[in-house]
């Protein structure tokens, strides 16, 4: 991988960066979105605490 030799940077870390990257790319495309369901987790989570 020429970008890790570059920035003296292990490959692994940069596959690994990637794939997490890639798994959670809606988060950085879409921020409102992922924020909505962050605030119906942490309701749900909430009203599970007060049953």
């Amino acid at each position: 991988m020429q970008i890790a030799s570059k920035h003296n940077i292990l490959p692994q870390n940069l596959q690994n960066w990637k794939k997490t990257f890639l798994a959670n790319a809606e988060i950085a495309m879409e921020p409102s979105k992922a924020v909505k369901e962050y605030k119906e987790e942490l309701i749900n989570h909430k009203s599970k605490m007060n049953a």
